[in-house]
């Protein structure tokens, strides 16, 4: 009998698996009770508002990564159902509007994003998130709830 009562039966195994197969395993087990989008969302909004916190509170430190920052909010905003246009965008980099302009340039020559006229205002573009940004950046996002899921282990 153990410690837990007669109807509980303990297994101790210790296994080397591959990282990967971990990573599958506990993305095949967090899809099967709910959908990710709301996981993969909410840590994006943890990293984005990490990233914020970051940059207040380490004000005198130059932290440098605006196409990041974009990314980020591009992705937050489909997932509410948002567009973002061009100006929002880059302020949301928090580099100066001539800098971030290069980065929505950069991106959009990538192919990862694209600019659609705004149908009612004629004056704004909106920044539309591309399938070749957001498949990947969907993976890495899932590669983060594992390793966030192995690291409790």
């Amino acid at each position: 009998m153990t410690a837990q009562g007669p109807e509980v039966e303990l297994v101790d195994v210790s296994l080397r698996l591959p990282r990967s197969m971990v990573e599958s395993v506990i993305l095949a087990a967090r899809r099967s009770v709910d959908g990710t989008l709301r996981d993969k969302a909410a840590l994006a909004r943890i990293i984005a508002s990490g990233r914020h916190r970051r940059s207040q509170i380490l004000s005198r430190v130059r932290f440098g990564e605006p196409s990041w920052d974009m990314i980020l909010d591009l992705y937050l905003a489909g997932c509410d159902g948002q567009k973002r246009d061009v100006i929002g965008l880059c302020q949301s980099s928090g580099v100066p509007q001539t800098t971030a302009l290069r980065h929505v340039d950069m991106l959009e020559q990538q192919g990862l994003i694209r600019r659609e006229p705004d149908q009612t205002d004629g004056r704004r573009m909106f920044v539309v998130a591309q399938e070749s940004l957001l498949v990947p950046l969907e993976r890495w996002l899932d590669l983060e709830i594992a390793a966030l899921g192995i690291a409790a282990l």
